[in-house]
């Protein structure tokens, strides 16, 4: 079964959870408001199917085409609009929009009321402007693999986007390639804590007297090269 005894070595990917269908594993936030499995033991039957689906157990194997890089481009959307709504060059954007078109589905990270980060799987273009741009907290993926995996297994075309330990869980939780998925993540130095960046949300609501109503990083009103 799953046991983390230092923190370290859990990247909060929630591919254990999903996997055990027992209901065994829960994801309580430490004091740092990162969250961590916890293995109700009269539940757990043994399976280890939760370590099959752990990225941090199966590194070597998740690395193993590190030998053969695969051919790298770079790329912007040509709608200027969307560059704009975009936190880098929407390339996502341009994904997604092909995908909504052959009648596919689209995973990708949104805020809450509470702008709190989850996983969010969607068929309806109108969602868009929700996925796109990084939210640069710990998404919530309860839920998310096993509905990508029921999407798939319907012969539905699926276009998930994540972080890169989100998206090498979902590859485990798979445990084989589909011609109807499409893997989208990006270069990530780490995800902040949701309960921190709350704080500071309630830090700047009590300072101005009011509710913070849109959160939006690298906006491009303070300039294209501007991170403030």
């Amino acid at each position: 079964m799953i046991s983390i005894k230092n923190n370290i070595d859990c990247c909060g990917c929630n591919a254990c959870g999903d996997v055990c269908t027992h209901g065994a594993i829960t994801f309580k936030t430490d004091i740092e408001g990162f969250w961590y499995p916890v293995v109700d033991e009269t539940k757990c039957v043994d399976c280890r199917l939760c370590e099959r689906v752990c990225p941090e157990l199966h590194i070597g194997e998740l690395k193993k085409n590190d030998n053969n890089p695969p051919v790298t481009v770079a790329a912007i959307n040509k709608n200027m609009a969307v560059r704009w709504d975009s936190t880098s060059g929407g390339a996502f954007s341009a994904l997604a929009e092909v995908m909504y078109e052959q009648g596919g589905y689209v995973s990708g990270a949104v805020y809450d009321e509470n702008f709190l980060v989850h996983n969010f799987v969607s068929d309806k273009p109108e969602d868009l402007s929700r996925l796109r741009s990084s939210k640069y907290l710990q998404s919530n993926a309860e839920g998310l693999y096993a509905r990508i995996r029921e999407l798939l297994r319907n012969g539905k075309k699926v276009l998930a986007c994540g972080t890169p330990c989100q998206m090498a869980a979902l590859r485990l939780f798979l445990h084989k390639d589909y011609d109807n998925l499409v893997i989208v993540d990006f270069i990530c130095r780490g995800v902040n804590s949701p309960k921190v960046y709350r704080k500071y949300l309630d830090s700047l609501e009590r300072k101005y007297g009011g509710k913070v109503v849109y959160v939006k990083a690298k906006n491009k009103e303070l300039g294209w090269r501007s991170c403030i």
